[in-house]
């Protein structure tokens, strides 16, 4: 996968997950919290991982789902929420 399309990847999880989410012309996707609009991360695609603007690794390719989550995380959005349990249901 070349930066380009990961980055277009990426962009889409982060725009499903509730993140606003613009693309760069340089492949980069900037990320903004949309409740804080001032809490925004850059992130780049090297060498098959992502990276903030401060040079620290947030994932990796294949793990988007993963990247999705530790940038939700940095910009300051409650986990997402997964369905609850029945009581008495089977693990």
């Amino acid at each position: 996968m070349d930066a380009m399309t990961a980055s277009a990847s990426l962009a889409d999880q982060l725009a499903a997950r509730g993140l606003s989410v613009r693309n760069q012309d340089d492949g980069t996707v900037r990320v903004t919290n949309p409740l804080h609009p001032l809490v925004t991360e850059i992130v780049t695609v090297q060498g098959g991982r992502y990276l903030t603007a401060y040079g620290y690794e947030i994932g990796e390719h294949g793990d988007e789902r993963g990247t999705v989550e530790r940038l939700a995380f940095l910009l300051g959005l409650p986990r997402a929420t997964t369905t609850p349990r029945q009581r008495g249901a089977a693990a």
